[in-house]
């Protein structure tokens, strides 16, 4: 064991070790203090025992610290071995303690936007987790992720379900004048927006918690008490659709409103039978008239619910529904242009509106979406108003996903085997159907079936005296 007094310009003398080796070197005025040297550096350290164990704890870099503040740092950590403390034991504990707080800091919140950023989630996803976050847990939002307890989660749980409690922020809009009145909700949707509350608050945490147990603190979700107390509502699975003797008014209205990117966008969701937002994302590359079909992009940054692509073809209707939307761009475009010539006659007021009908005409024209939308999306997100017109047109209630079970429910009807109606609703198969998974139906083996369904909802869309209304009229109707 070399030992001399450690000092800068001795320290500076020593050669540094061969590559894979350590040499060290110890202070002749105070015994346990020395020096480290391998081939990349040298660095000061201290060697005690501690409860009968030998201890070495680093110090520093030579190139950082003097010899001295190295000496004086040593003769600390030497008196707190002599006391039984491990340094590197009471780092740790200091270490751990750090992140502890900054867990603890960890805000609900914060929680959300790491798991979102963190999810490979579509942005509707996304956007109906903070909305139901927003809507039910608003005062939960500053809280510390880790404190919400299973009392709280029991009792918020409760509220939601029973509207026994003031959600902030509709409140909000309220005062702000954003609407005008909150229309209560059925005791059925209220539980299921409390179960799906508590779904993605169980998410949230479950993801914020993984970082705790790999430092091996064990943190039980709150949200875990509603399956142990069995608090979970039963929630039936919506399974309402536009019936049969209800769709010629529903369509009649439909052909009524007055946003015909709204109208074509209700009737191509029926005769589809997309999902609201495979529909709304849909654009012009992804349509080939020519082949007569259009295809949506699978992955996890694609259109489909099962990130599988989807290729549909068009039925006679559909091919002519979309050409008349791509022409119908061009006219609008045409009659916003025609209506800026005669500015000379209209007032302030009406210059502007027809300047603005302009510039709505030129966006939506080169928008690269088949149903463009006004929002930054750049695409329809939800026709709320569209649906709302058409309910007070005809007191039929329905949704964009109603829409969807319309078209299925008429596909079974038309007795096509589950693999093609699977086939066109893009359904996996299950698990263990070896047969499913020998069947490839391509788009014109699905060609046939999809003309099927678009003749049978004709058929169903009826006028008052019964009356088929034609392909030709239907379609003029709903584009003009």
């Amino acid at each position: 064991m070399t030992k001399f007094k450690l000092t800068k310009d001795k320290i500076e003398k020593l050669p540094l070790a061969d590559k894979g080796k350590q040499v060290d070197y110890y202070d002749s005025d105070l015994d346990g203090f020395g020096v480290r040297i391998s081939h990349t550096g040298k660095k000061y350290f201290v060697r005690g025992m501690v409860r009968g164990k030998r201890v070495r704890k680093m110090i520093g870099s030579t190139s950082v610290k003097t010899a001295e503040k190295a000496r004086s740092e040593a003769k600390v950590l030497l008196g707190l071995m002599e006391s039984g403390i491990d340094p590197n034991e009471q780092e740790r504990q200091a270490t751990e303690q750090a992140k502890e707080v900054k867990r603890q800091a960890v805000t609900l919140s914060d929680a959300l936007s790491n798991f979102l950023e963190a999810r490979k989630l579509k942005e509707g996803t996304k956007t109906l987790y903070q909305r139901l976050l927003d809507l039910h847990l608003s005062d939960w939002q500053k809280l510390p992720a880790a404190e919400i307890t299973a009392e709280m989660v029991n009792q918020r749980h409760r509220e939601i379900a029973t509207s026994k409690r003031e959600r902030p922020a509709l409140k909000k809009k309220l005062s702000k004048g954003k609407l005008d009145k909150v229309e209560p909700a059925s005791p059925k949707r209220r539980e299921a927006s409390a179960d799906g509350t508590m779904r993605v608050l169980r998410a949230v945490l479950n993801f914020t918690f993984a970082d705790d147990e790999e430092a091996g603190i064990t943190r039980i979700n709150p949200v875990r008490t509603l399956s142990r107390k069995k608090s979970w509502y039963k929630v039936d699975r919506r399974r309402t659709l536009i019936k049969n003797s209800d769709l010629p008014a529903w369509h009649k209205a439909v052909t009524r409103l007055d946003n015909p990117i709204m109208r074509d966008f209700l009737l191509f969701l029926l005769f589809t039978g997309l999902r609201r937002q495979e529909a709304a994302t849909l654009k012009w590359s992804q349509v080939d008239f020519e082949e007569g079909c259009f295809t949506l992009i699978g992955g996890m940054s694609g259109q489909t619910k099962n990130k599988e692509p989807h290729t549909l073809p068009l039925s006679n209707y559909l091919q002519t529904l979309l050409t008349k939307r791509k022409e119908g761009l061009k006219t609008e475009l045409a009659e916003a242009k025609a209506a800026l010539k005669n500015v000379g006659n209209l007032t302030a007021k009406q210059q502007q509106a027809a300047h603005n009908r302009l510039v709505l005409a030129e966006s939506r024209i080169a928008s690269p979406y088949v149903f463009p939308g006004e929002g930054k999306t750049g695409y329809i997100v939800e026709p709320k108003r569209a649906i709302e017109a058409v309910t007070t047109a005809t007191g039929i209630t329905f949704s964009c996903h109603d829409l969807r079970r319309t078209f299925a429910t008429i596909a079974e009807s038309l007795d096509l085997s589950g693999y093609t109606v699977k086939a066109l609703l893009n359904h996996k198969q299950q698990t263990g159907d070896v047969t499913g998974g020998y069947i490839i139906l391509n788009v014109d083996r699905l060609r046939e079936p999809m003309q099927k369904i678009t003749n049978a909802l004709q058929e169903r869309i009826k006028t008052r005296h019964g009356q088929v209304i034609p392909l030709k009229s239907k379609v003029e109707n709903s584009t003009d």
